[in-house]
C-alpha cells in the first residue's frame, strides 16, 4: 500500500477514535439537552410539575436561577435567585413554614407591601379546601415584581386522610421544596451581603445589578 494512503488511512481511524472517546465520555451533555425546558434555555438540576401539569417549578443549583413554570399559554419564567423575596409553606389555609430575605432593604419594605397580598392567597386557598375530608397543600414564592409577585405550586388539592399515605408523600415533597427554596435565600442574602457597599454616610447602596422584575424575554 502507498505510504501516503496509508498514513491518510491511520488519521482517519484516529480521528474516529477521537471522536468516539469524546461522546463516550461524556454522555451527560445529551441527556442535559433533552432535560431542557421547551422554550428556555434552563436546565433543571430537579424540577416539580403539579399534578395537573400545568404549572411547578425547577431550579439549576450551579448557575443559581430558578424557573417558575404555569400552563402552556404563559412562557416560562427564568430568574436569578436575587429576586427571590419569600417562602410559604401552606396547608389548608395554615402557614406550616417561611422563608424570607434579610436585605437588602428595597426586598423588606416590598414584603411587607406584599404581606397583605399573601394573606389572601392563604385565606383563598382555606376556601377551596373547606369540603369535609379535603385537604390542600402549596407552596407560595414570592418574587420581586410588582406585576406578577406570586407564585403558587400546588402539592396536593383532594378530598384524602390527613396522615395517610398520599398526603404525607405531599407533605413531604412540598416540606422538601420548601427547604429547597429557603437555601436558595439564604444564598441570595450571602450574595446581597456581599454586593451591597456602604456609602459616605453609612447608608445602604443597592445591589449591582438589581432588577426590579425577573421576567425574561
Amino acid at each position: 500500500m502507498d505510504f501516503t494512503l496509508m498514513f491518510a488511512v491511520l488519521l482517519v481511524c484516529f480521528a474516529l477514535g477521537a471522536i468516539v472517546l469524546t461522546l463516550s465520555l461524556n454522555p451527560s451533555v445529551a441527556n442535559q439537552e433533552e432535560n431542557r425546558i421547551q422554550g428556555t434555555s434552563f436546565i433543571p438540576s430537579q424540577m416539580f410539575m403539579n399534578n395537573d401539569g400545568l404549572g411547578g417549578i425547577a431550579v439549576n443549583d450551579k448557575t443559581l436561577q430558578f424557573c417558575l413554570l404555569k400552563n402552556p399559554e404563559c412562557p416560562p419564567r427564568m430568574l436569578h435567585i436575587s429576586h427571590l423575596v419569600g417562602s410559604f409553606l401552606v396547608k389548608n389555609g395554615e402557614i406550616l413554614g417561611e422563608g424570607k430575605r434579610t436585605g437588602p432593604k428595597a426586598l423588606i419594605s416590598f414584603q411587607k407591601i406584599m404581606h397583605s397580598h399573601v394573606k389572601k392567597l392563604v385565606r383563598s386557598s382555606q376556601a377551596s379546601s373547606s369540603q369535609p375530608g379535603n385537604q390542600r397543600i402549596d407552596l407560595l414564592v414570592l418574587i420581586h415584581d410588582e406585576d406578577d409577585p406570586l407564585h403558587t405550586i400546588n402539592f396536593l388539592d383532594m378530598e384524602t386522610k390527613e396522615g395517610g399515605i398520599l398526603y404525607e408523600k405531599a407533605l413531604g415533597t412540598a416540606n422538601h421544596w420548601h427547604n429547597v427554596l429557603d437555601g436558595l435565600i439564604l444564598q441570595a442574602d450571602r450574595q446581597a451581603r456581599l454586593q451591597t457597599e456602604p456609602d459616605q454616610d453609612g447608608t445602604e447602596q443597592p445591589m449591582k445589578g438589581q432588577a426590579l422584575t425577573g421576567r425574561s424575554s
